[in-house]
């Protein structure tokens, strides 16, 4: 009797223990996935490693590939970090790409010629969504491995010329009308300008909720956006919300700019800049075919750096990352990585 009275209350002290350490770990995972379903960007997990895929070229902007993990130093708001993950192994994608309907007949003859090229740079374990956007975007098909199916979806949905009219240049490019009614000249009735009202960031915005959906993935995250990156006033999300959504997602941007682009100031770059993507302005169509394979390689392809931060932060807030060579190629290699993640306190 006396042995039972000592091992019943350490059992109940164990079974307590136990039951504090499922409360602690089990039940805030199904808190944060309800709560998921609701709040697409308050989910906060504490960060403990961080991974940085970072993407490196020659002088003559051409992947170089070889590195190893003493080649690389990783800085965190300017404080050296030791690397303890290294991986330079090629991963499947998971990838949305965003087509701009805003885009001139040229620039959307030059994609429907070169949709097929496109769509064969994925590999068959890579998944791949695709939207449409103007003012809104619009999910024109879910992820799928199925490349049949990507290149009908383009055909139906995303195929033919722009529904809006072009704008033309010149002396006739103004519009008379009597009574609101347009006037012929020479060369045929000229339609009004269509309302500029091309919206990037929410575009981006919903591509970052789609991808973030696809958890238990092991697949980088991607976004490919065909655009002329002009942005339009009155986005929803802004430019900083947008990115922030992107950067807790870890998606890299590329940007493939078309049309009357102006690649040094337009909204492609500022994300692709940010997520250590790049942007590529192909004038030929058969130098857009190209561009495709280059990007996805190149997605594809990165060397992934892991280091615990040497500080814990004691709220959340946003890291600086800086990624440099350490090797004689620092002088000619050119680095591209992530700025910078959201740390969230341990707790």
């Amino acid at each position: 009797m006396k042995v039972k009275e000592k091992i019943r209350p350490t059992i109940f002290a164990h079974l307590f223990i136990i039951s504090i350490l499922i409360g602690n770990w089990i039940l805030p995972i199904f808190g944060q996935s309800a709560q998921s379903e609701n709040d697409s960007f308050t989910l906060k997990i504490p960060v403990k490693l961080v991974l940085v895929p970072v993407s490196v070229k020659d002088k003559y902007d051409k992947p170089f590939y070889g590195l190893r993990t003493e080649d690389f130093q990783v800085y965190e708001e300017g404080v050296p970090q030791n690397i303890t993950y290294f991986s330079s192994d090629p991963v499947p994608l998971s990838t949305v790409i965003l087509i701009d309907q805003s885009l001139d007949a040229k620039a959307r003859s030059k994609l429907n010629e070169t949709v097929l090229a496109l769509i064969e740079s994925f590999s068959d374990f890579d998944e791949v969504a695709l939207f449409k956007f103007d003012h809104t975007p619009d999910e024109v098909l879910d992820f799928t491995f199925d490349k049949n199916k990507i290149l009908e979806t383009f055909k139906t949905k995303l195929g033919g010329q722009s529904e809006s009219p072009g704008i033309l240049s010149g002396p006739f490019s103004a519009q008379t009308t009597i009574g609101g009614i347009p006037l012929p000249n020479s060369r045929g009735n000229i339609q009004p300008p269509k309302t500029w009202n091309t919206h990037i960031h929410d575009a981006i915005f919903s591509a970052a909720q789609a991808l973030r959906r696809r958890r238990g993935h092991d697949s980088r995250k991607m976004i490919l956006i065909i655009s002329d990156g002009k942005n339009a006033p009155g986005n929803r999300n802004s430019f900083q919300e947008t990115l922030e959504a992107v950067l807790r997602t870890e998606i890299i941007v590329y940007g493939i700019a078309q049309g009357n682009s102006f690649i040094s100031r337009n909204a492609l770059s500022k994300y692709a800049a940010a997520t250590g993507g790049d942007v590529f302005l192909p004038i030929k169509t058969e130098t857009l075919a190209k561009t495709y394979q280059k990007i996805i390689q190149s997605a594809r392809n990165q060397y992934v750096l892991g280091y615990t931060p040497s500080a814990s932060p004691r709220s959340i807030s946003f890291r600086r990352i800086q990624v440099e060579l350490k090797t004689a190629f620092s002088q000619t290699g050119k680095v591209r990585s992530r700025k910078g993640y959201y740390a969230i306190p341990s707790p």
